[in-house]
């Protein structure tokens, strides 16, 4: 992987929404915004369920990261 630029993997919080998950991921910016402009998209590590959601359902899933799509619970 590249050092820099568009292809150079960046490292964020996992979006799991555990409180005690302190668990990090790596995503190029491609990824990242594949993720992120997606209303109720989450990116987490494979693995971790997300929480604060009625249901969801993976979308993508590599070896460092998962995008999963969550219907969120609305109060």
């Amino acid at each position: 992987m590249p050092e820099y630029g568009m292809d150079a993997l960046r490292t964020r919080r996992c979006e799991c929404g555990a409180a005690d998950c302190v668990a990090v991921i790596e995503m190029t910016w491609a990824e990242q915004d594949e993720a992120d402009h997606v209303d109720g998209r989450w990116a987490i590590l494979p693995g971790h369920t997300p929480r604060g959601g009625r249901s969801w359902r993976t979308v993508r899933e590599t070896d460092r990261f998962a995008v999963v799509e969550v219907e969120e619970a609305h109060s």
